[in-house]
């Protein structure tokens, strides 16, 4: 979980929102499929996306924490 503090921006504030939201669903869905071995080529795909919205939050927080360390200088 990202701690400290919130983000500085309401645009900040709804992205990551949405990539949580995004992330949960995506985590769900990809449980579910891989229960139903045959769609193989569907959890290649979401496994991508999964992979791709982790890299966008890890982008977000660590503008986030450098934001609030330059502030803090």
């Amino acid at each position: 979980m990202l701690t400290g503090p919130p983000p500085k921006t309401m645009s900040e504030q709804a992205d990551l929102a949405r990539l949580v939201r995004r992330l949960k669903e995506l985590t769900s869905e990809l449980r579910e499929l891989r229960r139903q071995e045959e769609r193989r080529p569907e959890i290649h795909a979401k496994e991508r996306e999964l992979e791709q919205l982790r890299w966008r939050f890890a982008a977000i927080a660590r503008r986030i924490a450098t934001d609030d360390l330059g502030n803090a200088a």
